[in-house]
C-alpha cells in the first residue's frame, strides 16, 4: 500500500475525543498507518482477518483523505488570513494617504493666503508711491493722478474680485475630488472587506462540517469495535457451537485424526 506525505499525520485524542479510550497504552495519536498495521490477539474462532483487515484499510482510506482535506483547508484559511493581514495593511495606508492629502490641502490654503496678503501688499505700496509722485507733481497733475487713481482702484477691485473667484473655484475642486477620493476608497474597501469576510466565514463553515463528519466517522468505529470486540473476561468455549457442528461435513479417517471423546481435535489458528 503506497503512502503519501499526509500517512505519516496524526490524529490526537485531543482532535477526536473518541478515539482516546481505543489507543494502544503509551501511545497518544493515531494515524493512517497505524490503523492499516493494526494487529489484534489471536483467538479460536474469531473475527475473519481479511474483513478485518480489509476494514482496516478503508478506514485508514477515510482517514487519510480526511487529513488531506484537514491540510487544504488549513492552507485556504492561512491564505485567507495573509490576504486579510495585507488588506488591513492597505487600509493603514490609504488612511495616511488621506491624511497626507488633507495636510496638503491645508497648506495650499495657507500659501494662498500668502501670496494673497503679499499681492494686496504690493498693491498698497504702489498706491502709496504713486500718491507720492502725483503730490509731487503739485496741482497740474493733481487731475491725471486722480484719474490714474480711480484706474488703478478699478484694476486692483477686478483682480482681487478674479482672484477670490479663482480661490473659491480651486477650493471647490479641490474639495469635491478629495469627497470624491474619499468615498470610492470607502466603498472599495467596504465591498472588498465584506468579500473577505464571506470567504473566511464559508471556510470556517468547511471546516467545523469536515470535524462533524470526522467525529461522526470515529463515533461509528467506536461503536462497532465495542460491538463486536469479546468481553475480556469471558473465557474460550471448549467445543464448536451445534449449529457449525450440524453444518459441518463429516469427514473420512484419512482427512483428520480425530481425539478422545470422537471430536476431532482444536487446531490452533494463525494469521499471516
Amino acid at each position: 500500500m503506497t503512502t503519501s506525505p499526509l500517512t505519516e499525520q496524526t490524529v490526537t485524542p485531543a482532535e477526536t475525543p473518541l478515539l482516546s479510550g481505543l489507543l494502544p497504552q503509551g501511545h497518544e495519536a493515531l494515524t493512517p498507518l497505524d490503523i492499516t498495521h493494526q494487529t489484534f490477539g489471536r483467538r479460536a474462532l474469531g473475527y475473519d482477518r481479511g474483513a478485518v483487515r480489509a476494514f482496516l484499510e478503508r478506514v485508514a482510506g477515510r482517514v487519510e483523505a480526511l487529513l488531506h482535506e484537514r491540510q487544504a483547508l488549513r492552507e485556504r484559511l492561512s491564505t485567507l488570513e495573509r490576504e486579510l493581514e495585507e488588506r488591513r495593511q492597505s487600509e493603514d495606508e490609504i488612511r495616511r494617504a488621506v491624511v497626507a492629502a488633507e495636510r496638503i490641502g491645508h497648506d495650499l490654503r495657507e500659501n494662498a493666503a500668502r501670496q494673497c496678503e503679499l499681492m494686496l501688499s504690493q498693491a498698497q505700496a504702489e498706491c502709496e508711491a504713486r500718491q507720492q509722485a502725483a503730490e509731487a507733481r503739485l496741482a497740474e497733475l493733481e487731475a491725471a493722478h486722480a484719474a490714474r487713481m480711480h484706474e488703478l482702484e478699478l484694476s486692483y477691485r477686478d483682480r482681487l474680485a478674479e482672484l477670490e473667484q479663482r480661490h473659491h473655484d480651486l477650493t471647490l475642486e479641490r474639495d469635491r475630488a478629495h469627497a470624491e477620493r474619499t468615498t470610492y476608497l470607502d466603498r472599495a474597501y467596504s465591498e472588498r472587506h465584506a468579500d473577505l469576510s464571506a470567504r473566511l466565514s464559508a471556510v470556517r463553515n468547511e471546516y467545523a462540517q469536515f470535524v462533524s463528519q470526522y467525529r461522526a466517522l470515529m463515533q461509528s468505529f467506536s461503536e462497532l469495535s465495542a460491538r463486536h470486540l469479546p468481553a475480556p473476561d469471558d473465557a474460550l468455549p471448549t467445543t464448536a457451537p451445534v449449529t457449525i457442528l450440524h453444518e459441518t461435513a463429516p469427514l473420512g479417517s484419512e482427512d483428520v485424526r480425530r481425539g478422545e471423546g470422537g471430536r476431532p481435535p482444536l487446531v490452533e489458528q494463525t494469521f499471516a
